[in-house]
């Protein structure tokens, strides 16, 4: 079981160079991430955009893309379902956004897995490595659903045990936090005092735990010491708010390396932030590459 980000990142760098789709590098830490992670054999990059601005921002970091070079792809809507394409077509194994709104992104991923029959959830799968944890811990969703029922939150967790499988993690503890949705604006449709659904229904595929404070999960009971052994394998949240709210603890905790990315059966999506650095997008773009040999391993046992 893969038990660190480091691990992963250790398996990219023995990889032949992954071939991935760049949607929008126009900006010049992006483009300084992607110099780095080409310079090292890790990624083969289709960059997808407005060639003009790609070029501006490679040529600031001293990569010599040409226009010619580039897929010259105005409208924000189009590249991002042109990358999306080129996945589920096979011409690339993963997808990176860049400076482009996820939700974009989203919309892509939903059109393709409705087409092929992946369903018509996506969700955004945040892993942290914890400093003395000796497992990743993935929050999911961690930005894409609002407020979801428990048929998409049923959806949402078999995602992300399908992505804790390709780490290596085949019966991984699932962790439900609950949630008051009274700051939410669409509280009136779900009526005062009403607290988002929670998943009744029995699965073979995972532990399910419920847990209204994470003291519960991290002290133990014998001498109240702390064990971040304990935390479970997958965090599932219940909201966007709560999500917005606890996958950016990391920019706080020093101790918690995080990068995600949305999991689909044909490669992963990643999802930098338009404010990360170099250093943040890079670490992305290897954890990707090791993901995709991850999930090739997993296709041919």
């Amino acid at each position: 079981m893969i038990s660190s980000l480091t691990e992963i990142l250790d398996l990219a760098r023995r990889s032949e160079p992954i071939k991935i789709a760049i949607i929008a590098p126009e900006d010049q830490e992006f483009m300084q991430a992607v110099k780095k992670a080409q310079e090292e054999l890790l990624i083969d990059p289709v960059l997808l955009g407005n060639p003009r601005l790609i070029s501006q921002a490679a040529e600031k970091v001293g990569l010599d893309y040409h226009p010619g070079e580039i897929v010259e792809i105005r409208d924000r809507q189009e590249v991002a379902d042109q990358a999306l394409h080129m996945l589920y077509q096979g011409d690339v194994q993963m997808v990176s956004k860049g400076q482009i709104p996820t939700s974009y992104i989203y919309r892509s991923i939903i059109r393709k897995k409705k087409e092929v029959g992946e369903g018509a959830i996506v969700s955004v799968i945040t892993v942290w490595d914890i400093k003395n944890c000796d497992h990743l811990v993935l929050l999911t969703d961690a930005g894409a659903n609002i407020a979801p029922n428990e048929a998409q939150k049923l959806e949402i967790v078999d995602n992300a045990i399908n992505a804790a499988r390709v780490l290596g993690c085949s019966n991984p503890r699932v962790t439900e936090l609950l949630s008051d949705p009274a700051n939410l604006q669409l509280k009136s449709d779900l009526g005062q005092g009403i607290k988002t659904p929670t998943i009744r229904s029995y699965s073979e595929r995972y532990n399910l735990t419920d847990a209204t404070s994470l003291k519960d999960l991290v002290f133990t009971d014998v001498d109240g010491q702390l064990n971040l052994n304990n935390l479970p394998n997958i965090f599932l949240l219940p909201d966007l708010n709560t999500g917005n709210v606890v996958v950016k603890l990391d920019f706080f905790i020093k101790d918690i390396t995080r990068v995600s990315f949305s999991h689909t059966e044909r490669g992963p999506v990643l999802l930098p932030s338009r404010a990360d650095m170099a250093d943040s997008i890079y670490r992305e773009l290897v954890f990707g590459v090791g993901l995709v040999n991850l999930q090739q391993r997993c296709t041919h046992e």
